[in-house]
């Protein structure tokens, strides 16, 4: 049977698959931990971060698993609103973002911020001058999709980085779309990635932030958590996305993207 819905969730890929009974061997332990086990366990997440990272793109310690896409979108808004308080509490969205960023925006408005929504042409994607024209001095962040979930359209993330570094406003972007298609390019700050939809598990997310942009992890955890979700670090998902990222970036082309929310 056909499956026409890949852009939701796609099907387990079989290294991932593979990835995964080993680390229910291998990697059970907390990888906090000094002893053995839990040294062994640090090393499968240590090396699924790195993994990760060269398909991002980015430094390992500049990358956190978390719990979902959505919340590394949550976290990634929250923490880069929170550590740029002092700028301001504005917030640049477009229109056709995910309802993980369009309820973050929602949050962030009901809470006293202020929130722009830049409209898109009749293709579906923004004009990196509508983002020119929405920032203001007190700007916090900008959040923009790499690819839309519903329709497809890949959107000027490299044009609209650079319009925002040139204000020296961070820009999120939520690439759960297209990560697993090739890297976003361009000098964005924060980017937020759901596994499953290249063939991860469900439950991994992945969050990166870049050196110098000025966020703040928002919540207070354990000691293992490193900055990303509350509570001990588990390298049993995260070591499942670790061997096959790499292969989906490599086999699957480029800018075909299906529908699925």
């Amino acid at each position: 049977m056909s499956y026409f819905d890949a852009a939701s969730a796609a099907p387990l890929h079989p290294v991932a698959r593979q990835a995964l009974l080993a680390s229910l061997d291998e990697g059970w332990a907390d990888p906090g931990r000094l002893y053995r086990e839990g040294r062994r366990a640090r090393l499968l997440l240590d090396a699924a971060r790195e993994a990760a990272a060269e398909v991002v793109g980015c430094r390992a310690d500049e990358l956190v698993f978390t719990g979902s896409g959505t919340g590394a979108v949550h976290s990634g808004i929250a923490g880069a609103l929170a550590g740029r308080r002092r700028t301001g509490h504005h917030l640049i969205v477009s229109a056709v973002e995910h309802s993980s960023v369009l309820h973050a925006a929602e949050v962030h408005r009901d809470g006293g911020g202020a929130v722009t929504e830049v409209a898109v042409e009749r293709t579906g994607a923004v004009r990196p001058s509508g983002y020119a024209e929405a920032l203001r001095p007190d700007t916090a962040l900008a959040c923009l999709q790499s690819a839309n979930h519903e329709v497809g359209t890949v959107q000027p993330v490299a044009e609209v980085a650079e319009v925002c570094r040139a204000a020296g406003v961070p820009l999120l972007v939520d690439a759960a779309q297209s990560l697993g298609w090739g890297r976003v390019e361009g000098g964005w700050s924060l980017l937020a990635a759901s596994a499953h939809k290249w063939g991860g598990p469900s439950g991994v997310g992945l969050l990166v932030v870049r050196k110098g942009c000025g966020s703040r992890p928002r919540g207070r955890g354990t000691s293992g958590s490193r900055g990303g979700r509350p509570g001990s670090r588990t390298c049993r998902r995260s070591w499942r996305r670790r061997p096959h990222c790499g292969r989906y970036g490599r086999r699957r082309p480029r800018r075909r993207y299906g529908c699925g929310n």
